[in-house]
């Protein structure tokens, strides 16, 4: 929204630049921030206006403060705010905090200065998750869900969620995604292979590439993945866990962290027909496509 029409609404109500501190420069200017920071010319009255902008108080109630306690700023204050947000250094702390984004501010004020609307991030604390995981994939699931309790998203336990995410140390029993699959549930593979952690394809049935694709684009060039197949997710309790570092687990769980978030905030999701690979070290990425299989049914159904 244009500053004229926020400012005019009395509405606004004025936050100096997000962790940018209030800086004297020297006796004629300060500055606000410091990479690179914005260097504004002081006038009589300027800094103490300055040190109440916090969010908490509107135009209407920052000019009656200043009729009462700082008669000698000569300019009003919904001039000065008008002024101060076309150079970015103030921003209206209303559109970062509501009820629907309750524990968000944080990320709000990161949306806000990026030039997206933080009422996007509302969608958050409705959304609804589930997961699946055997006991090697737990440290990545843990910690992916730290992050998105960290970021507004709390039911994490879903008995009717929007997405499911199955997470595996190997290639998981693909009985897993046969309901989801039935039941047209958004779901997210996560699966350890060996030194690596590879994310996604995010599926949504019928409309996007799916495992069972996935599976028979392999055993187009290895004939003897369909013997494989019914072996997945029945290995031996005394198989070798993956090496795997513990920067990379929570490197990988950073990656599906933001996949969810991306699917939750409607943005696009990267995974959506592509495998999202980190490993082996924590700095590695890699990813290829995938493509529908013309002898998968989600094929015909995505032509339906």
């Amino acid at each position: 929204m244009p500053a004229q029409a926020t400012l005019s609404t009395m509405t606004f109500r004025p936050a100096l630049r997000p962790g940018a501190p209030l800086l004297r420069r020297d006796a004629t200017s300060l500055q606000i921030g410091t990479s690179p920071g914005v260097v504004i010319a002081d006038r009589p009255g300027l800094y103490a206006l300055l040190r109440l902008i916090d969010g908490s108080r509107d135009v209407e109630r920052l000019q009656a403060y200043v009729r009462s306690s700082i008669p000698e700023l000569d300019v009003t204050v919904a001039d000065l705010m008008r002024e101060l947000h076309a150079l970015g250094v103030v921003f209206d702390a209303s559109r970062w905090s509501g009820p629907r984004r309750r524990g968000l501010d944080a990320e709000a004020r990161h949306v806000d200065l990026g030039g997206h609307d933080p009422a996007r991030l509302s969608a958050r604390p409705a959304f609804r998750l589930a997961f699946w995981s055997d006991t090697t994939s737990r440290p990545i699931v843990e910690a992916a869900r730290a992050i998105l309790a960290q970021s507004g998203v709390h039911d994490l336990d879903s008995t009717d969620p929007h997405l499911l995410v199955i997470a595996s140390c190997g290639e998981p029993d693909r009985s897993l995604f046969e309901r989801p699959t039935l039941d047209a549930l958004d779901h997210l593979p996560v699966v350890i292979d060996e030194d690596r952690v590879r994310i996604g394809p995010l599926v949504r049935p019928g409309r996007t590439p799916c495992v069972s694709c996935h599976d028979l684009h392999r055993a187009d060039w290895d004939h003897a993945w369909s013997a494989l197949l019914p072996q997945f997710g029945r290995q031996p309790r005394a198989l070798t866990p993956p090496a795997l570092s513990a920067v990379a687990v929570h490197t990988a769980a950073l990656e599906l962290a933001v996949e969810i978030l991306s699917y939750c905030d409607g943005r696009p999701v990267r995974s959506v027909g592509r495998f999202l690979v980190v490993g082996p070290e924590h700095h590695q990425r890699s990813s290829w496509p995938l493509a529908f299989h013309h002898g998968c049914a989600c094929d015909l159904l995505s032509v339906a």
